[in-house]
């Protein structure tokens, strides 16, 4: 009677072990499905170019089961190299010896790095290009974050160019740069958040620029519906703005020379100072809002807004709307 009762215990034992293994078999399949369907929230590559200077392109041309791939480069990279994918960050090495060079003898080439419709950052490494070439272009609704790039990227004539173009409909912010020159334009938008010194920047064709923090900005030219606004101590040597443009300053901001003409705005708010000297052409509107003008001359504009709320022109103060600026005789 007894080995009558193990008998079925037996079974269910068996089925059980049985049960047990094809559970564990399709927990395992599911698995692997899941970790071959959704991607990985980010790799880093090592990509050393002293072996082979195409290395970082090559890297580039691959496919990876991941939203972001970070691609650390030692050695000298070979340009040019384009990029269509999002999650990309390309940074130096912990030694500092990556970098990435476009020779002369490559024809044709427009930029050193190519960004389109995609989101990527470069960090902290530097782009040798011959003159004429860009070093880096952002299009096609790309985002560009930027942080302590060098680059001897220069005109090869005497034309407008830009180290750094960020163009249709895309979006750059911007780190740590010295003396560089940034195009922003075709609906586009650029941010420089920190660090940067001695720039110059073209906004144009309803684009928009904007400088937070204490950046320093050897000139700054808008034109063509475009906009920029100095923020929190942002300081520009040479302003510009032209044909439908609008510029501001704020909070404790400064320009030195301004330079005015068709149908252009400009204003500066919460205790920023403009110094001169001025250069006023068309209809412009100009205000100062609790802010200061030194060197000001009167002018006779008939046909352009020339005032100040609280303002202090030339040492002086004029409360509410009392200054003009405009010549009285």
């Amino acid at each position: 009677m007894k080995s009558i009762r193990l008998a079925p215990l037996g079974v269910v034992a068996t089925c059980l072990c049985s049960t047990v293994s094809v559970a564990h078999e399709a927990t395992k399949i599911a698995d692997d499905q899941h970790t071959s369907h959704w991607p990985l929230k980010q790799i880093t590559k090592e990509i050393r170019c002293t072996d082979n200077p195409h290395a970082l392109r090559n890297a580039l041309n691959k496919t990876y089961h991941s939203q972001n791939v970070r691609f650390v480069i030692s050695g000298e990279c070979r340009g040019p190299i384009k990029i269509q994918r999002s999650g990309i960050e390309i940074v130096n090495d912990s030694g500092l010896s990556g970098s990435l060079r476009v020779r002369a003898k490559d024809k044709g080439v427009g930029s050193a790095i190519l960004i389109e419709s995609s989101s990527v950052k470069l960090d902290n490494f530097n782009i040798d290009v011959p003159n004429g070439v860009v070093a880096v272009e952002a299009k096609a609704n790309a985002t560009l974050t930027l942080d302590h790039v060098t680059t001897n990227a220069k005109a090869a004539e005497q034309t407008p160019f830009y180290q750094f173009v960020i163009t249709d409909n895309s979006t750059a912010y911007l780190s740590e740069l010295s003396g560089n020159t940034v195009g922003i334009y075709n609906s586009s938008y650029a941010n420089f958040i920190e660090d940067c010194d001695q720039i110059k920047v073209d906004v144009y064709d309803t684009s928009a620029g904007y400088s937070k923090s204490e950046n320093h900005f050897r000139s700054v030219q808008v034109a063509g519906n475009g906009y920029f606004l100095a923020d929190d101590e942002s300081h520009i040597n040479l302003l510009m703005v032209w044909s439908k443009g609008a510029a501001e300053i704020n909070n404790e901001s400064s320009v030195g020379e301004l330079q005015m003409g068709g149908q252009s705005l400009f204003a500066a708010y919460k205790n920023s100072t403009i110094s001169g000297p001025y250069s006023l052409w068309g209809n412009v509107v100009f205000e100062l809002e609790h802010s200061k003008a030194y060197n000001w001359k009167a002018v006779t504009k008939p046909n352009s807004i020339i005032a100040g709320h609280n303002a202090t022109v030339n040492g002086v103060f004029y409360p509410d709307w009392q200054w003009t600026g405009q010549d009285s005789k």
